[in-house]
């Protein structure tokens, strides 16, 4: 009789499951709006999902859909009927991907969501820069399609509780930190908050003294529990004020990643008041000024052409150019008319002609357990500039 029992029982929750699936086709579909940014492009989309199998389910469509994308970032909490919460990701290749957007869930309290990121590689790596598009386009189609919990919209922790949001948000605990005395740009007030600092809607930090830490190394542990599935960004800002340190900013080291916090070291309560401060200021703030310029004229690509020549430094691709005024120009140039040139010598001037004599094709030896094989690397860097 038991086991009938179970059989049954086991029947009616995969009949709950399969409605579950079958009522997650019906739900509407969200898209966000393209991110562009040096050919590399980012959508999102998202759904209401009731079950791990609708996640899923969706998350293939979009690889169907999308056949051509190189990575389709996956991430989706969903909440059962008894309470439990069911939170999985997958960065398909985008490492590190999957768990931010997961943490932004998280850190909306979005339930019975599943968001789809996808991106398609333009063929220049874009650093760190890639995970912003990734949030903000996941953000934009969360707010689309209203799947967030607006009843408790823990980003805007400062709106949420009356705090002014130019101001960073101080915990009571840090009353007498002397890091406080030199917050000086930027506005900051008390508030009852978990960590010790909230410097932007999404972004906290928990103080911490080295010397502190070796009295008491369980404190750390037990506040990073209280913000494991809070802020998609947590900094863990270190005073160094200890003379043996790297035992302990090793350990430290270790505790962030796997808690996967931001460690910033720093050796004065003056620096650590100036992190505060710079993080605040720059909340709002583009990445242009940490990303990499790109710059397609002609001289820029001249330059970085010659330079890859041993001696020649970007003064003399200078020289070279308002004197010939082209690579071809330059190459056709007789080492006396080269040596004309201020700052060309006949060191350089041999260096010079030596590259542009040089086949276009350089054969490499490779060892291998019992004879030399070679490879052919074809150099065509001047292809575009000649």
């Amino acid at each position: 009789m038991r086991i009938n029992e179970e059989t049954a029982t086991t029947a009616s929750n995969q009949q709950v499951t399969n409605t579950e699936t079958n009522n997650d086709t019906s739900l509407t579909l969200f898209h966000s709006s393209s991110i562009i940014d040096r050919k590399s492009k980012f959508v999102a989309h998202a759904k209401k999902v009731l079950s791990k199998e609708g996640a899923e389910s969706f998350w293939r469509e979009v690889q169907a859909t999308e056949k051509g994308a190189t990575h389709n970032i996956l991430a989706f909490r969903i909440q059962l009927s008894d309470g439990t919460i069911i939170e999985e990701y997958n960065d398909d290749g985008e490492t590190y991907a999957g768990n931010r957007v997961l943490t932004l869930l998280k850190t909306l309290d979005a339930k019975n969501v599943v968001v789809v990121v996808t991106r398609w590689f333009g063929g220049q790596l874009l650093g760190p820069i890639r995970f912003d598009h990734i949030l903000k386009c996941s953000r934009e189609v969360l707010d689309k399609g209203s799947l967030i919990n607006t009843n408790k919209p823990l980003t805007s922790i400062n709106k949420r509780v009356g705090y002014s949001t130019n101001s960073i948000i101080v915990n009571g605990c840090q009353r007498g930190n002397p890091v406080l005395q030199f917050i000086r740009n930027v506005p900051w007030e008390f508030g009852d908050i978990v960590p010790d600092y909230v410097v932007g809607q999404t972004t906290c930090a928990l103080f911490l003294s080295l010397r502190y830490h070796r009295l008491h190394p369980e404190y750390i542990y037990n506040r990073m529990d209280k913000l494991v599935h809070s802020y998609v960004l947590r900094i863990l800002l270190v005073l160094v004020d200890t003379d043996s340190h790297k035992e302990s900013i090793r350990e430290l080291t270790k505790i962030c990643v796997i808690n996967n916090f931001t460690m910033i070291l720093s050796w004065s309560s003056e620096e650590a008041g100036r992190y505060l401060e710079t993080y605040k200021v720059f909340e709002h703030k583009p990445p242009d000024l940490i990303m990499e310029k790109i710059e397609n004229d002609y001289l820029s690509k001249l330059t970085h052409c010659m330079t890859q020549i041993r001696f020649v430094n970007k003064t003399d691709v200078v020289t070279l150019a308002s004197t010939f005024g082209s690579l071809k120009n330059i190459m056709e140039a007789t080492p006396e008319d080269m040596s004309i040139c201020p700052g060309i010598g006949e060191q350089k001037v041999k260096k010079i002609q030596d590259a542009f004599e040089q086949p276009f094709s350089v054969l490499k030896k490779l060892n291998s357990s019992s004879k030399h094989k070679e490879k052919e690397i074809v150099l065509n860097d001047e292809q575009d500039i000649l």
